[in-house]
């Protein structure tokens, strides 16, 4: 970089004004302006008349500085109005490009261009959101104009061209010396890996300008009433995907600002009417802003170390870290998924909401007719047109048109569809290793202290296998040996999993259409709810009152000199309606069944892993600890993994004689994955973030209970969240109405399901990254759609 002091040394105004008059015949006052790469100076002839000069560095390519040419040249051909750009002077000789020998014998090339006018964007101190709009018509006209143009040295490799961006970022951000900034830099390499690298198949391309930054972009004055005119220095010209034009200029355009998503969405929209996007396109879009803040704070560094003396290298470097802490504030995904509401349902009108790819299409028929052909007709699909689902990130899922809809019932992927961290661990344990539990290996260890270690001290044996359905099988087990008995108390209305003995366990299904009703060893108590039972609210009175019923049954069995075996519930109702059972109902039932050594089995499939916010697992918010715990769903966060977790008493009652083996449980790969969920719930801080998220839903649902009498009720704990949706003040079930909600729901983008005996209660249990963001749009959905079915 030494070599740049000596050009500007070599080439001095008087210097300049020698090589202007000798090859273009123009005499002039010569004004050295700054570059990155190029020397540029403006200058003004006898008349007024103003010009560009560039004089290239050696090592910039002929055929570089020829594209140049061409696309100004191109542009200026095209219908382009009302925009200004440099136009092309030809010396005396009649070349655009002239050789020029510096002082080392190397060559350089010297180019004139004409002078564009006007007020460069980043100088303005009055935009406004009309600028942006302004700025975005621009963006999507130039690159509707380029894709008719091509050159043969667009497709170099440029360390500014944001399909490198993952290398040029993990080759340069060890030059950043902050290591609070580099952890920033970290993270968004890890959002550009995850949610644009997959994507980048279907991001169009073509040529693009590549740099319309806040000094590249002119206006017309200084005005609030200044027009977006004019655009120059194509400089870093290159065949890339399109989208990347909209990042770009983003990415400089909210530097300064307290509101960047504001000025992206204007930005957007404008492109988007102008050259539609598509839903990659905006997927993406965010983080290839973070990124592209990232490759200039990295390239600043390396150009700065090198160069410590050019100020002009320093010129964005503190306003795109303040850029960047402002955009890793944001969930990216989240981002997204506004930007593709924004701007596709444009397209359908306001009436509609749906986005693009939201329709029946000739494959959706071909799949259902191929599925009615090929697996059970007992496999349901939800929907009246099914979605075709391809990608799952965060708490969305993607369609085949990668449009998202914001998943609100999946409580398996705990941690978020598809988590690189959980992803990560399967794959390299799974490139590592897979057997059994027959074999030593450390995995099973470190996954099984670390899972206890959240669990009362008693519960202090695990067992792995790979359903919860499963789980419910091998509890009933232990049971059995414990209390020699198969008598069992459950709850009406539950559900614990698919096998035969889970079936003959829930009532949900056994009472159900097809069921076969209950076992004799099997007895029925009444579902502690608040809201429907006869014993209202939360109270520890209501607890106790539906507890006597647990000793009733008890008492019944003492009658008929029966055992009883145990007591299985599911901590939270889940197919029951999402209900929260009554303070002490859970202490005064395990006192109960203890009392006549029966054993208490909580089901933790559906609601554990820290879902209600306050603790790990639900039955701590009744203030009790069970005698067996069975897990699943959430544990591997899609990977089919489940556990029991025990006392060391009753896992030795287990031991008869017969060994218990499970091919699959416990095995290397399941374990580093549910490790990794462990990890990443403590690490993301996710049981916070359920009780906070949750807790602002429900305030937010009951004010919408204020205005909408079809809420009945509104309960839940954390990120575990029904809604009842009734009639009249005799609680006559919604069931239509919440049916057609669920539809609406689909049209708006939103995954929702519905639960309950009535099947009238939405269910809620998201993903637990699941944010505000999420629950504003959710309530605006539903206020929205309530709205519509009261009128």
């Amino acid at each position: 970089m030494q070599e740049l002091k000596t050009k500007v040394v070599e080439y001095s105004p008087s210097r300049v004004q020698e090589l202007v008059r000798e090859h273009f015949e123009i005499t002039a006052e010569v004004k050295a302006l700054p570059g990155y790469v190029d020397l540029n100076f403006q200058l003004t002839d006898t008349l007024g008349k103003r010009f560009i000069l560039k004089i290239a560095s050696a090592d910039e390519p002929l055929a570089e500085l020829d594209m140049q040419n061409a696309v100004m040249n191109y542009l200026n051909g095209q219908d382009l109005q009302p925009y200004l750009l440099p136009e092309v002077i030809k010396s005396r000789s009649g070349h655009e490009i002239t050789p020029l020998k510096d002082q080392y014998g190397r060559m350089r090339q010297l180019r004139l261009l004409s002078y564009v006018p006007g007020v460069f964007y980043c100088e303005h101190k009055a935009l406004g959101c009309h600028h942006h709009s302004q700025l975005g018509t621009l963006l999507a006209k130039l690159d509707v104009s380029l894709q008719g143009f091509s050159h043969s040295a667009a497709s170099r490799y440029f360390d500014w061209d944001l399909k490198h961006a993952k290398s040029v970022i993990e080759s340069k951000m060890g030059l950043i010396t902050d290591l609070g900034q580099r952890q920033q830099v970290l993270k968004i390499l890890s959002g550009f890996e995850q949610q644009v690298i997959p994507f980048m198949a279907e991001l169009p391309q073509g040529v693009i300008h590549n740099d319309v930054n806040d000094y590249n972009l002119l206006l017309s004055n200084g005005s609030r009433d200044a027009e977006v005119i004019g655009l120059i220095d194509f400089g870093d010209m290159v065949h890339s995907h399109q989208i990347n034009e909209l990042a770009i200029a983003c990415a400089y355009a909210i530097l300064g600002s307290d509101s960047p998503m504001a000025i992206i969405k204007a930005i957007t929209l404008a492109y988007h009417q102008e050259r539609p996007l598509n839903g990659a396109e905006l997927w993406v879009l965010l983080p290839l802003i973070a990124a592209r803040l990232a490759v200039s704070v990295c390239n600043s560094s390396e150009a700065i170390l090198a160069d410590p003396d050019n100020e002009y290298l320093l010129v964005t470097a503190k306003p795109a870290w303040a850029a960047i802490s402002s955009l890793l504030k944001l969930d990216a995904k989240s981002v997204g998924f506004g930007l593709q509401r924004l701007c596709l349902t444009q397209e359908f009108g306001s009436d509609t909401g749906g986005l693009a790819g939201n329709v029946s299409s000739e494959r959706h028929r071909d799949i259902l007719s191929q599925r009615a052909e090929r697996l059970f007709k007992t496999l349901s699909v939800s929907y009246e047109q099914p979605l075709i689902i391809e990608r799952g990130q965060g708490q969305f899922l993607l369609d085949e048109n990668n449009i998202a809809y914001l998943d609100m019932v999946n409580n398996v992927c705990h941690v978020g569809h598809c988590h690189p961290s959980v992803v990560a661990a399967g794959q390299a344990q799974m490139a590592r290793l897979n057997t059994n539990t027959r074999y030593l290996n450390d995995n099973i260890l470190d996954y099984s202290q670390a899972l206890l270690d959240t669990f009362p001290e008693s519960l202090s044996v695990v067992m792995f296998v790979n359903s919860g359905s499963e789980a419910n099988e091998l509890a009933m087990r232990l049971m059995r040996c414990k209390t020699q008995s198969d008598e069992l108390l459950v709850v009406d209305g539950a559900y614990h999993g698919n096998t035969n003995k889970a079936i003959e366990i829930s009532p949900y299904k056994f009472n159900g259409a097809g069921g076969e009703g209950a076992a004799d060893h099997i007895h029925i108590v009444p579902m502690p709810d608040p809201y429907r039972g006869p014993y209202k609210g939360m109270s520890t009175e209501s607890g106790r009152a539906y507890a006597d019923s647990v000793q009733r049954a008890i008492s019944q069995l003492q009658q008929e000199g029966k055992q009883l075996g145990g007591y299985i519930c599911e901590s939270l109702q889940g197919v029951g309606g999402n209900v929260v059972m009554p303070n002490g109902y859970l202490d005064s039932v395990y006192r109960a069944v203890r009392a006549v050594g029966g054993v208490c089995i909580a089901d933790e499939v559906q609601v554990g892993f820290g879902r209600v916010g306050s603790h790990w697992w639900a039955f701590e918010t009744q203030g009790v600890v069970p005698d067996i715990v069975t897990l699943g769903k959430p544990i591997g966060n899609g990977h089919p993994m489940a556990a029991v977790v025990t006392t060391k008493e009753i896992a030795e009652a287990f031991v008869t004689g017969m060994e218990y083996f499970n091919t699959f449980g416990g095995n290397p790969v399941s374990c580093a994955i549910g490790k990794a969920v462990l990890d990443t719930i403590d690490k993301d801080k996710l049981m916070h973030n359920a009780r906070d998220t949750g807790g602002y839903m429900q305030r937010c649902l009951v004010k919408l209970q204020e205005t909408f009498d079809i809420i009945g009720d509104v309960r839940g704990l954390g990120l575990f969240i029904g809604v009842e949706l009734v009639k009249d003040a005799n609680l006559t079930p919604a069931t239509q109405e919440a049916k057609a909600l669920i539809e609406w729901f689909k049209s708006r983008n939103i995954l929702l399901s519905l639960d309950g005996p009535f099947n009238n209660v939405l269910k809620i249990k998201p993903p637990m990254v699941f944010n505000k963001d999420n629950v504003d749009y959710f309530i605006e959905q539903l206020l929205q759609g309530l709205s519509q079915i009261n009128a």
